[in-house]
């Protein structure tokens, strides 16, 4: 079995395909870290790994004697010194604790130990929260550790779990009060892991509105680094998933171990190197602001971290991700099924909008491959802006005269489907829902609130606000057959308050908003099975592992212009897979930037997301339509590489590259059976006369030879307005192994921002 427990050195050892996790329990019955990193064989003793030295006037625990410290030398015994599994507050360990907490004495001082453990088939779920789960025929084990305090009756059951064939592991934790009394957790970190050396650097995700998880890279150092979050959600300025990993790691190479977050609220990760060159890394929910009453006899689970551990490089790890999170995180029909291409009238409309301006979007689109349209913003109460409506989600009949269920017949007949856009979790002042229960709102009496848009957040955690909500959106998606909706969310949580919670239960507004968050969207699914769910938080704020187990993909930013769409697709792609990313053809010039990019270009940055558009159809010329039907098509044809493959980060938008060389990106898909690819590249602004260009594949089987298709801009300073067209050639048989030993051989084009796109077929 992938786990073991050595009762004769009481250890543990958790086994994946590549991976082993080790940890053992000493004499005085402290959970320690032993080892994570490349494969052991299966019976080792690592126990020979532990740390044997103390740290320099050394605290000790107490049942330590004077005589042990001096002649048995137990400074190793030392809070500080050792490498925790699980790590408090209180009792001498400084670095960053996973468990601070007050007894009702108003003691804080936490002294885990050893209790018992067992080791289940299967992976329990997690109450009210998203998890990673198996599929029919998945294999899968859990050990739970449970550690008692050695003065009080807390409990804190540790959760390992690992599916047979995927090398992550899946942790949490479940903290149990039998103290007789309450019992308040002042921070609860899901993950805690001591590794014995410093020679990282720590890959991190940064951004803004628009510029969304761009890629960070630095040295860790001794103290902290830390990123984190206390808008209520992830937001959009960082990212919960971290690596760490060698300074020379690459795609390729190097020990790297990822970690993310299964959680959409306020949440904190640390990468911390200690005095001795040891790097603890944390993860969980953020403790400012938080403060969680466990009354006895009550237990609290912390949300689920994914960790993962690859010895060959970042490429390695990110797979690993990429297939655990599509198929055993993200949920329902859509995770396997080739998802629609869409368009969004967005772009194009606005709040402007009627039921006949909204069909001519469709019929049009029709010619370049759309297969559904979403209304956008605008569709309910009287929204002609942003500062009203949101609460009231009936059709606006001045829009929308025969219903939705009018528009959608229009639409059906047209042979496209309907999606429609909600922001369920905010309220406009000037709005019936907002004056018929002002209370539904978050607030703090005697305070004005912030607001953002002319928005103010419902109160989620209030199960009727929650039943009022469901019921407005279940009316309108069983009206007629709309087959996905757009869930977004427009603002960060502030004024942080509930008036159906007591004083000294305020500290759990934030989490308890998240659950019902998430019991909210729990019922939507239920209720239609079959609803493809895009999610979105003023653009790719809300990017988490925690809301794909609710929509299986997210918008990935309201910056559409492939110039920053590549930075922000490749920093994303690093633990999330293509297949979750939100990406559409827009308009050109950009309206957010005003870069003026062709069609192909477009259409080659859309294709490494799930692929739509965002723009009307009416300013579009016959050729760009044209152009726009190719893209649709390739993408319809290489669908199930792209989603379902893995996926190779060949050269990177950030990669820092002479002023005599053109500057490119490119990035490759792969079949499972390795017998179709996709390669794609765009070179980002042009050094006339560069050179050639050589780029090796990856991922392909070296004994087969395949057969190359290339598409690809063309330019001719003859022709004017020197517009660029799609041309396209056979490039050539070649067997995989020198496809990824010598490279393709490519020319660089002439001019900023062009693309190419070869497929690569098996013969």
């Amino acid at each position: 079995m992938p786990i073991f427990y050595d009762a004769k050195n009481k250890s543990f050892t958790i086994n994946t395909p590549n991976s082993t996790y080790a940890m053992y329990v000493t004499e005085y019955n402290l959970l320690t870290h032993l080892y994570y990193g490349e494969r052991i064989s299966d019976g080792a003793d690592l126990t020979y790994l532990r740390h044997n030295s103390g740290v320099g006037r050394s605290l000790t625990y107490n049942e330590i004697t004077y005589e042990d410290y001096e002649m048995k030398g137990h400074a190793k015994f030392c809070p500080h010194a050792l490498r925790q599994e699980y790590s408090v507050f209180g009792i001498g360990d400084f670095r960053t604790p996973c468990l601070v907490g007050r007894f009702a004495d108003g003691s804080r001082a936490i002294d885990l130990r050893y209790h018992d453990h067992k080791i289940i088939d299967g992976k329990p779920a997690l109450e009210g929260l998203p998890a990673v789960y198996l599929n029919e025929g998945d294999k899968a084990e859990t050990l739970v550790i449970t550690l008692k305090d050695s003065a009080f009756e807390l409990y804190v059951e540790l959760y390992y779990s690992i599916i047979e064939g995927h090398d992550q592991i899946m942790r949490s934790e479940r903290i149990i009060n039998k103290t007789g009394k309450e019992f308040f957790i002042e921070s609860a970190l899901t993950l805690n892991l001591d590794i014995h050396k410093k020679d990282f650097d720590a890959i991190t995700f940064y951004g803004k509105p628009n510029n969304e998880r761009y890629v960070e890279r630095t040295p860790l150092r001794h103290g902290k680094i830390s990123v984190d979050s206390t808008a209520g959600s992830t937001g959009h300025f960082t990212n919960n998933s971290i690596i760490i990993c060698d300074n020379n790691a690459d795609e390729d190479k190097g020990e790297c171990i990822g970690a993310t977050f299964v959680y959409s609220g306020n949440f904190v990760t640390t990468a911390e190197v200690d005095h001795v060159g040891r790097t603890r890394l944390t993860m969980g929910i953020n403790p400012t602001g938080f403060c969680w009453k466990l009354e006895d006899g009550e237990g609290f689970t912390t949300p689920e971290v994914i960790l993962a551990y690859s010895n060959k490089g970042l490429g390695t790890l990110s797979n690993g991700f990429h297939d655990l999170i599509r198929y055993n995180l993200c949920r329902g029909k859509w995770k396997d099924s080739r998802r629609p291409v869409l368009i969004n009238n967005w772009e194009a409309t606005v709040f402007d909008f009627d039921e006949d301006k909204l069909v001519e979007i469709a019929t049009d689109a029709k010619e370049f491959g759309v297969e559904m349209l979403v209304v956008d913003d605008g569709w309910f109460g009287h929204r002609d802006w942003d500062n009203t409506s949101l609460g009231d989600w009936y059709v606006d009949k001045k829009k929308l005269p025969n219903g939705m269920e009018g528009l959608c017949k229009r639409l059906n007949d047209e042979g496209v489907e309907l999606g429609v856009w909600f922001e369920p979790e905010n309220i406009s002042e000037e709005s019936d829902l907002y004056k018929a229960h002002p209370d539904y709102c978050i607030q703090i009496p005697g305070r004005g609130p912030m607001r953002n848009r002319w928005e103010l957040t419902l109160d989620l955690t209030r199960k009727e606000v929650r039943d009022n909500i469901f019921e407005q959106m279940k009316k309108v998606i069983s009206s007629c057959p709309i087959r996905y909706i757009k869930w977004d969310m427009n603002r960060n949580i502030t004024d942080a308050y509930s008036l159906s919670l007591p004083a000294d239960r305020q500290g759990e507004f934030y989490h308890r908003f998240i659950l019902g968050v998430y019991d909210l969207m729990e019922r939507i699914v239920q209720e239609f099975p079959d609803l493809l769910i895009e999610n979105c938080n003023g653009g790719g704020g809300r990017f988490d592992a925690g809301m794909l187990y609710y929509s299986p993909q997210i918008w990935c930013s309201d910056n559409t212009d492939p110039v920053h769409r590549f930075k922000i697709q490749y920093g994303t792609s690093l633990i999330y897979p293509v297949s979750t990313m939100g990406a559409h053809i827009a308009y050109a010039p950009n309206i957010n930037t005003f870069h003026h990019t062709s069609v192909f270009t477009r259409g080659v940055t859309a294709m490494a997301g799930t692929f739509g558009f965002e723009l009307d159809p009416m300013h579009e010329t016959e050729t760009t339509k044209k152009e726009m039907a190719l893209m649709s098509e390739l993408y319809k044809k290489h669908y199930f590489t792209i989603n379902h493959g893995d996926y190779y980060r060949l050269i990177s938008p950030y990669e820092a590259q002479p002023v005599t060389v053109s500057r490119i990106t490119a990035w490759e898909f792969v079949s499972k059976d390795k017998n179709k690819a996709l390669f794609s590249m765009v070179q980002m602004d042009n050094v006339n006369d560069g050179g050639d260009l050589y780029v090796k594949l990856k991922g392909l089987d070296p004994d087969k030879k395949y057969k190359l298709h290339m598409y690809y801009e063309n330019r001719h300073y003859k022709i004017k307005p020197f517009t660029p067209w799609i041309e396209d050639k056979d490039f050539g048989e070649y067997t995989g192994e020198i496809l990824m030993k010598c490279g393709l051989h490519l020319n660089i084009f002439r001019g900023d921002n062009m693309a190419a796109l070869i497929e690569i077929d098996a013969i």
